[in-house]
């Protein structure tokens, strides 16, 4: 779940028809309703329910996205974990927003880009998986310590003395304790 404050930000105020140009095929309210979805679907923590087969068409063709097939492949590559999220938020935060918006969705790009970066939001993402590896680490160390017993190194009094024994290998030295 995404902070109050982070989705308040992607949310309000709702964009509108105005700040955007109408292309040939689009209309700015069009523009203006995929910028808000877009917004919308961040805000909430990217649910499967919401990405709409029109959010998809939409935002495979726009921040330098592909189609990844199908709806499904592209949710499965950028939204099921909260590395791929983070993949996908800075994808669209470096995409350059080419093109003329009379003709492309670019002002709608650099109206998105300007909002994520005012929430910050990558870094929720980036603090998530961070907290998602330590435990996953916390949870490999507590199953290797419990099947091979936690070993800490032995006080250096009980090390006893160090003598020197030629290895059957090299004929070299090699050091063993006493």
């Amino acid at each position: 779940m995404m902070p109050a404050s982070i989705v308040r930000a992607l949310t309000n105020p709702a964009f509108t028809a105005a700040e955007f140009s109408p292309t040939q095929w689009d209309s700015a309210e069009d523009k203006a309703k995929f910028a808000n979805a877009l917004m919308k679907f961040i805000a909430g923590d990217f649910p499967r329910q919401s990405f709409t087969k029109s959010l998809y068409r939409r935002l495979s063709n726009t921040f330098g996205h592909i189609a990844h097939c199908d709806l499904e492949g592209f949710y499965g590559v950028f939204f099921e974990r909260d590395a791929d999220k983070i993949v996908f938020v800075d994808q669209t935060l470096r995409w350059p927003h080419f093109g003329d918006p009379a003709f492309t969705y670019s002002d709608v790009e650099r109206a998105v880009k300007r909002r994520l970066s005012a929430a910050n939001v990558i870094e929720v993402f980036r603090m998530r998986e961070a907290d998602a590896v330590r435990r996953r680490e916390l949870a490999t160390l507590a199953r290797l310590q419990e099947k091979y017993g936690a070993r800490t190194p032995p006080p250096a009094s009980d090390l006893g003395t160090v003598r020197q024994e030629p290895s059957p290998l090299t004929g070299q030295g090699d050091l063993f304790a006493a």
